[in-house]
């Protein structure tokens, strides 16, 4: 009897220690074991964003909708096409543009990006092509985009057919995750400036679709300055805004299409001179475009 017991208890026990030996060596192996990082799409589904914003310009007055809509292609590469329309002190502007990229969102951001927008105040247009970057690290971002701008104009008083170098440039912080300040640098139409902005999305438990107020300003050379702001709506998964930034749709950078040509829009002014003559100049610069008389 004392055998049997003492071999009931072995058993319970040795049953006891190779349990907990499979449950320990289980946890340890699970614990050891390399997980394969989980990489997100480039983006992470069909979605798009309108804003409706307005401000001034050199103290003219401008109001824009601009739209864009972008999704995946495959894996890692996306797609991201833009539009806007708009005016500004009653001329009409329009434009279209778009960005082929690569992404990780854990890491950054590869493209190139293209854009056309015609402006009726400078009767012609702005074209631009380049390559932009991004670069993601914890509540930073980096960003920068280079390349060609064409402008092209039937104002025979503005400089036409020109090309030129340009190159935008971006730090974002995030303050929290739906809270973005900027600082930047633009060099548009062979000027400096420096760039401002903020953006900060409204509480999703009232808004489920995403609701952003944001604010942008402009201040350069020749005293090249221009501040806006407005309301940007964000369709798609509902996330913060640093998600929606980096696994959505990159920057819209249309707007920046209506800054940096002429500090001044050129118009023929008329002098009256003695005995029923007259000069006219260019308004912006003071030259003579020409005399006569009304005679």
């Amino acid at each position: 009897m004392f055998n049997r017991r003492r071999l009931l208890a072995s058993t319970s026990l040795f049953s006891s220690v190779i349990f907990a030996s499979s449950v320990l060596a289980a946890d340890l192996y699970i614990e050891g074991t390399p997980v394969e990082p989980t990489v997100l799409p480039a983006v992470s589904g069909l979605n798009g964003k309108i804003a409706i914003q307005g401000g001034s310009f050199d103290e003219e007055g401008f109001g824009l909708v601009t739209g864009s809509l972008s999704l995946p292609l495959g894996h890692p590469f996306g797609v991201q096409i833009d539009g806007m329309a708009g005016a500004r002190e009653g001329d009409f502007i329009g434009g279209a543009g778009g960005h082929l990229f690569w992404r990780n969102p854990a890491y950054g951001l590869l493209g190139v990006y293209g854009a056309y927008t015609h402006r009726e105040d400078i009767d012609g247009s702005v074209s631009r092509i380049g390559v932009e970057g991004e670069y993601y690290w914890q509540n930073w971002t980096a960003k920068a985009l280079v390349g060609v701008e064409f402008v092209d104009t039937d104002n025979a008083l503005l400089r036409t057919d020109s090309e030129n170098f340009f190159a935008l440039s971006d730090i974002s912080y995030y303050a929290n995750e739906n809270f973005q300040l900027s600082v930047g640098h633009r060099y548009i139409h062979e000027r400096n400036a420096l760039a401002l902005g903020v953006e900060y999305q409204l509480d999703q438990q009232v808004f489920s679709s995403g609701v952003s107020l944001f604010a942008e300003a402009r201040i350069g050379e020749d005293d090249y300055q221009a501040a806006w702001g407005g309301v940007r709506f964000y369709f798609g998964e509902d996330k913060s805004l640093m998600r929606r930034h980096r696994e959505d749709d990159p920057d819209f950078l249309g707007d920046e299409d209506l800054f940096g040509l002429e500090e001044c829009i050129p118009t023929i002014d008329r002098i009256n001179g003695p005995s029923e003559s007259y000069t006219d100049v260019n308004s912006c610069t003071g030259a003579i475009v020409g005399t006569g008389s009304y005679d």
